[in-house]
């Protein structure tokens, strides 16, 4: 204790014994902690804040990783670790901080660690250089809330990755109590037994809750199957040289999907209006007649099959939104019509009229990615099937002859190639021939499909796409209701 003079005095107990600490650093006792009766402590004034027993921290052993360092929160734990052969045991010199009723330890914040030199964890700071280089650290400190304090805040400096935490038999609540109470054995289970603490991003195969095998789906053209089976949760990029028909084929697919499968669709068409342009394109897919075919029943029918199966991100009708439609802005209503709708099926056509806010510091080959994985990870988190219908660059019709454009013809960058679980060119070779060529440039995974080219024969007056075979698209009729195919 601390006389009225300010030096220290050390107290013995009736029997004239006194329970001394040294702690030795490089080989020489900066510091000195006794214990009296009735588990009371106090230090040599002065003494340098470092870990009991802190030498040991330069055991090569430490180094290599061969073996951890415990870490207690007192003395008498550190040699009961020892004791029971854990001979890379260290003790922190003041006990754990205090925690008050009603907080929860793991949420109190100590000073920034930055801040240690001169803090509550100056012992760790005067470490650092030893502690950087130990690979594996277990943290053996009481069951109660200021040792799960403690246990925090030397994570926080320790670095979850490297700590592993004990669990302590019921009615045990440190080393001590499991020797005292359970044996020497039962201490080895218990460092032995320490588990990683959880460090967020990365998991081990049994942190992974089973799930079914992966679900593909039809696009509704049998032909197709063998190169292309969507999924839900997938990016899928459509590109083709304009004029050749990759809205009007997106908008066909998501008729067959909706239709056997009962989805809903989202769709963001910027670059024609919805009615009554877009409208005209899904009376045609859902009544599978040509205009001219078309009877009053028929048109309500298909206006039936819209009004359940389709919904439109855009400005108010009325025009009386004026926000730009960023694409911050349409992943929001997007994640609005999942909950509101239950749509499966995110449709951004074209990506050009999409306002496109890019940062001063971000140049488009960074903001194209960053987009891209932004909706990557929409899709992922809604389990929607997003599908984003881009221009090929001008370069693609450059000296007078149009080629088939590639995923990497898309203005911006090759993260259109790179980022997409599914890549698709619609391709017309020869106008006068009522064929279109699907040609499916990646599959980012076997079982979801492969590359090639399927030729869908297009059929003018519907607007839509059967195949070669003769075979129907499959689909039964949409729950509740029978629409024409």
């Amino acid at each position: 204790m601390t006389s009225e003079n300010g030096e220290t005095e050390v107290v013995a107990d009736p029997a004239g014994n006194i329970v001394v600490f040294p702690f030795i650093d490089g080989g020489k006792v900066v510091g000195e902690k006794y214990r009296a009766p009735g588990k009371r402590f106090w230090q040599r004034k002065g003494g340098r804040k470092t870990f009991w027993n802190a030498d040991v921290m330069d055991d090569p052993s430490l180094e290599a990783g061969t073996r951890p360092l415990v870490i207690v929160e007192g003395e008498i734990d550190a040699l009961t670790a020892i004791d029971c052969g854990f001979v890379c045991t260290v003790s922190v010199p003041d006990g754990a901080p205090p925690v008050r009723d009603g907080e929860v330890p793991e949420e109190l914040g100590d000073a920034d660690p930055e801040g240690d030199a001169t803090g509550k964890f100056e012992f760790v700071y005067n470490n650092r250089h030893r502690i950087k280089r130990i690979k594996r650290f277990v943290l053996a400190v009481d069951n109660d809330a200021p040792g799960r304090r403690l246990a925090a805040e030397l994570v926080r400096r320790l670095g979850a990755a490297r700590c592993s935490f004990v669990a302590y038999p019921e009615g045990c609540k440190d080393l001590n109590d499991v020797r005292m109470k359970l044996g020497p054995d039962a201490v080895v289970r218990v460092i032995d037994g320490a588990k990683p603490y959880p460090v967020k991003g990365v998991y081990q195969l049994s942190d992974y809750p089973e799930t079914d095998e992966p679900q593909t789906f039809s696009t509704g053209w049998p032909d197709l199957d063998e190169n292309l089976r969507l999924w839900l949760g997938e990016l899928l990029v459509v590109t083709g040289i304009p004029g050749h028909g990759k809205s009007t084929w997106t908008m066909n697919m998501c008729v067959n999907l909706a239709k056997r499968h009962g989805w809903v669709i989202a769709v963001a068409s910027f670059e024609i209006p919805t009615v009554p342009a877009l409208r005209f394109k899904l009376r045609l897919a859902a009544s599978g007649l040509g205009a001219k075919e078309w009877t009053r029943k028929a048109v309500q029918e298909a206006d039936d099959f819209i009004q359940d199966h389709f919904v439109f991100i855009d400005a108010d009708p009325a025009g009386e939104i004026e926000d730009d439609m960023t694409l911050e802005w349409l992943l929001e209503r997007a994640a609005d019509a999942v909950i509101r709708h239950g749509v499966k099926v995110l449709v951004i056509d074209p990506w050009n009229e999409v306002e496109h806010s890019r940062p001063k510091n971000e140049n488009e080959t960074q903001y194209v990615n960053r987009a891209l994985r932004q909706i990557r990870r929409f899709a992922l988190r809604h389990q929607v099937l997003a599908i984003v219908v881009a221009h090929p660059t001008k370069d693609v019709g450059k000296g007078g002859e149009a080629r088939t454009p590639t995923l990497y013809d898309i203005e911006g960058s090759a993260a259109w190639y790179n980022k997409p679980d599914h890549g698709v060119v619609i391709d017309v070779p020869d106008p006068s021939i009522k064929e279109t060529v699907v040609w499916v440039k990646k599959a980012r995974f076997s079982w979801s499909g492969k590359k090639g080219d399927v030729t869908l024969e297009y059929v003018p007056e519907i607007e839509g796409y059967r195949s070669l075979h003769g075979c129907a698209p499959l689909w039964p009729a949409a729950a509740g209701r029978k629409y024409n195919d």
